[in-house]
């Protein structure tokens, strides 16, 4: 396969490994209620699951693009718009933690049909950290089009 064609299906990979990322945050935005039925708790749960395998594949995908791809490592290393770019995945990964927590943690305590109703202080800062997640996620495609057009610091 001609280089460039890898180098255009790497990024076409990647790009739809970090669109299938923020669809599913969105999903978790969008799901996450005060007053969760069984149902969807475990819609929530089953969206987070896949929010973290499709961060997986972001990186594995990512990872491939640097290794493999027409620019080659050299160049992402020494480019600090990159590395802001990795700040921000770890970032979003790292505020992610207490939200697959929390949703893991609901199967214990819910009510006799499985329900349960969030105190306002956990609702809100649950939702909180989605919408950190959502913000830091905004940049990540600020930092690629940087890189795109040979922006480095």
């Amino acid at each position: 396969m001609p280089m460039m064609a890898r180098d255009a299906l790497l990024h076409y990979a990647h790009f739809l490994c970090i669109f299938l990322l923020a669809s599913l945050l969105a999903g978790e935005v969008i799901l996450l209620k005060r007053s969760l039925s069984r149902d969807r708790i475990a819609q929530l749960q089953s969206v987070d699951r896949w929010y973290g395998i499709s961060a997986a594949l972001v990186i594995v995908t990512g990872l491939l693009l640097v290794f493999f791809g027409l620019k080659g490592s050299a160049y992402y290393a020494h480019n600090g718009i990159f590395w802001v770019k990795m700040a921000l995945f770890v970032g979003i990964a790292l505020v992610s933690i207490v939200p697959t927590v929390a949703y893991l943690r609901w199967n214990q305590r819910g009510a006799a049909d499985g329900s349960i109703v969030l105190e306002a202080g956990e609702y809100r800062r649950l939702r909180g950290l989605l919408w950190i997640q959502v913000g830091l996620l905004v940049f990540i495609p600020l930092c690629a089009a940087l890189m795109a057009n040979g922006i480095s610091t």
